[in-house]
């Protein structure tokens, strides 16, 4: 994927007319509800990446807020010795590469060797870290595929950084149980995230009180604490796997035409939701996204779906 350039903007996004996420400021850490002109609180806050429409236009914009930094100097830090690894080797879509299987080591703040044995690092394994590790810095310039509980059970662990060189993955419930997260600094080539990926994190959380739609690397990854008629921002590109599951308080969602994907379950047992609008060339509907939405209507080039008629719309794309 391109490079995307980092905007300076930091503001707070726009809910435009009646339709906004979170109008029930009660239910959003202390927000406080938009007016219908997109105004805003000052307890609102301006950690946020959506910008102001333009003149005559109903869509806030987001613009892809400036990357945090991370809180280690990493180029002050040795990488520890190759037989604090166990690495495999590893072929993943024709690339051949090495699989971190288990870091060993003593060290709690972890830099990883980008190669091993003249090959890149291209996959994490389930747990391969130690529950004592406290920082880990990854960096390779091939894609990365990060397996589901990567890091699972890592109670101590503060910060993450990882980068990668080409369009990488990010699976199911990479950070579960990391209740000591607070600093995940991750490169615009994440641009697939599985389900919960940083459920249970300090991090995830400070992301939901600065903006109910947590987004990341123009990926909506979690939405799960809005309410009412949600309006996605323009420029946001895919809605992540079960990014609104079981979020009962929404009941509308306007996507902008810049939504190329629905992830799976996106929006499984959301059974307040009642509308939501495809965009005409999305190219990936999303499996189950609406299990249990009994109540939806959906509109997808002109022409509307009920719940009994998912099946219909569900041939169209697979």
């Amino acid at each position: 994927m391109k490079k995307r350039v980092l905007s300076m903007v930091l503001v707070c996004l726009l809910a435009v007319s009646a339709a906004a996420c979170g109008k029930d400021g009660s239910k959003q850490g202390g927000q406080t509800g938009q007016d219908a002109t997109g105004g805003q609180d000052a307890a609102q806050g301006t950690e946020s990446g959506a910008d102001e429409p333009e003149e005559g236009s109903t869509q806030p914009v987001w613009v892809e807020p400036e990357k945090e930094e991370p809180v280690i100097d990493w180029s002050a830090v040795e990488t520890p010795p190759e037989e604090d690894f166990w690495f495999t080797n590893i072929t993943i879509d024709g690339i051949e590469g090495v699989e971190l299987q288990y870091y060993w080591g003593e060290d709690t703040v972890v830099k990883v060797p980008g190669t091993y044995d003249g090959k890149p690092v291209i996959s994490i394994h389930r747990a391969a870290f130690q529950q004592d590790v406290t920082d880990v810095y990854i960096e390779t310039e091939s894609f990365l595929h990060v397996q589901g509980y990567a890091f699972k059970g890592c109670d101590d662990l503060n910060s993450v950084v990882i980068i990668a060189g080409e369009e990488s993955y990010m699976g199911d419930l990479v950070f579960y149980e990391c209740e000591s997260l607070t600093s995940i600094v991750l490169s615009e080539e994440f641009v697939h995230f599985g389900y919960n990926t940083f459920s249970g994190t300090p991090w995830l959380e400070n992301k939901r009180q600065e903006n109910p739609l947590v987004i990341l690397n123009y990926v909506l990854v979690d939405g799960k604490t809005c309410t009412g008629d949600v309006v996605i921002p323009d420029g946001v590109i895919r809605i992540g796997e079960q990014a609104f599951a079981s979020n009962a308080d929404i009941t509308s969602l306007t996507l902008p035409d810049s939504v190329s994907w629905i992830d799976a379950d996106a929006f499984i047992y959301c059974t307040g939701l009642t509308s939501i609008n495809l965009p005409d060339d999305i190219e990936d509907y999303g499996l189950n996204a609406y299990t249990d939405c009994k109540d939806i209507v959906i509109t997808y080039q002109g022409k509307e779906y009920t719940y009994e008629d998912l099946s219909e719309l569900r041939n169209i794309f697979h």
